[in-house]
Order: structure tokens, then C-alpha cells, then sequence
């Protein structure tokens, strides 16, 4: 039996972006990198970065980390959080963190599929942020995570997420693209949040190594119920 065309075309893509998930994951399986990027916190928690500024204006009381690597970022904000739950796409990832935090009961693990946040409630966390990672990631991905965002944040929750702006290359590798952003828009990841029920409250491109506006970093809220 043959599938209906629409639908075959349908399971092609899926297919097409499983495959890119898995190969960007891949490409973050190297130890050196991690050990490298703890040198790189300025960017993130400096006093005067949109990221340390609009950070100060999440809900701290139960907390998401998407993609949370080696938990770099987790530590310099671990003694300010009711709870955070690390999520990561690598196992590897997820028992670098646990070494790392130990039995603290605060920090809680999940490894997920690549696009979305399986197991946590719906409606029970107050933030979710995710800092140098989703510019690598395939679109539909990022849109995939929007949608679980906004099924996991309790209204009024926020969540501060760093994406891609590169409007180069659509159809190609990421490998192939500057600094490896995958192709990624900011407007386009507003416009999709918004009618999932995320109001954008501070949004703005960013600069990165000398390409302009190659990044965008957005703060939404969920709406009330």
C-alpha cells in the first residue's frame, strides 16, 4: 500500500529533520568544547548584556535550562533558583551536570529528544532559558520547543531564548553557514510565539565574533488564562 502524497512528503520531512537533529547533536559530543566555553560567560552574565538584564526579570521559583551543555550557565545562577531542571539531548551532557551538582536537590535532569520537554507538567514552571544552543538547532525544532514552552510555563511565566538571525543558505547545512548558525529568524520565532501565547516583552539582534545582527535573543511571557 501506498501512502497519499501529501502525507509521504510529510514523513520525508520529518525524516530529513530527525536526521539534522541527530547530526547536530553529534556535533556537540567533544569534552574540549565544553571545557573551552567556560571561558566564555562575559557575553551572557556581564552587568550591562540584554542576556544578564532580562534574566533579572525571570521567576527564579522553578526553573528550565534548555540545552544546558556542562550546566556552565546553571552555575552562575544555581544558588538563586527554587529549582531548575536541566534538559539536554546527550546523556553524556546530562552526567557531566550531575557530576557537576551532585545530589543537590534543587537540580533536576531530563534528556529529551531533540524538540521537546517530555515528562515536565504543563503549566508548573515560572522560566525557561536557553543560551547558545538554539542557533544551531533546525527550525522547525525551535518551533518545535516554542510549543512545548508554552504547554510548560505557568501564565506569566517567562522564557528567554537565544536564536538564530541568519537568513543565509535555507535548504543548506549549518556546517556550511557563518559561525554555524542554522538558518533562523528572529521575526519569524516572535510571529510563531505569538500564536502559540507567548508575548514578546523585549526583543533585539545581537552582534556576534564581527557578524552583525547574526543572532537574536527574545524575552515572552505567556499569557494569562
Amino acid at each position: 500500500m501506498t501512502c497519499p502524497s501529501r502525507l509521504c512528503d510529510s514523513l520525508a520531512m520529518l525524516d530529513k529533520t530527525s536526521q539534522m537533529r541527530r547530526a547536530i547533536a553529534n556535533d556537540w559530543l567533544v569534552p574540549p568544547y565544553y571545557e573551552q566555553a567556560e571561558n566564555w560567560l562575559d557575553p551572557f552574565w556581564g552587568e550591562e548584556t540584554h542576556f544578564r538584564r532580562w534574566f533579572e526579570m525571570l521567576d527564579l521559583t522553578r526553573v528550565v535550562e534548555l540545552a544546558c551543555g556542562h550546566g556552565r550557565h546553571a552555575a552562575q545562577c544555581i544558588g538563586r533558583v527554587g529549582e531548575i531542571t536541566l534538559v539536554d539531548v546527550l546523556q553524556t551532557n546530562i552526567d557531566a551536570c550531575r557530576e557537576r551538582f551532585g545530589a543537590d536537590p534543587r537540580v533536576h535532569y531530563l534528556v529529551n529528544n531533540g524538540n521537546d520537554l517530555p515528562g515536565l507538567e504543563s503549566g508548573a514552571y515560572s522560566a525557561l532559558f536557553s543560551y547558545d544552543a538554539m542557533l544551531h538547532f533546525e527550525l522547525l525544532d525551535v518551533l518545535d520547543y516554542l510549543r512545548e514552552t508554552a504547554r510548560v510555563l505557568r501564565p506569566g511565566g517567562r522564557a528567554l531564548l537565544h536564536v538564530s538571525n541568519n537568513l543565509e543558505n535555507p535548504g543548506g547545512h549549518y556546517h556550511q553557514n557563518r559561525l554555524w548558525r542554522n538558518f533562523g529568524s528572529l521575526d519569524v520565532v516572535r510571529h510563531v510565539a505569538d500564536r502559540m501565547g507567548l508575548r514578546t516583552l523585549e526583543h533585539t539582534t545581537i552582534d556576534w565574533e564581527g557578524q552583525e545582527a547574526i543572532d537574536g535573543l527574545l524575552l515572552v511571557e505567556k499569557a494569562d488564562q
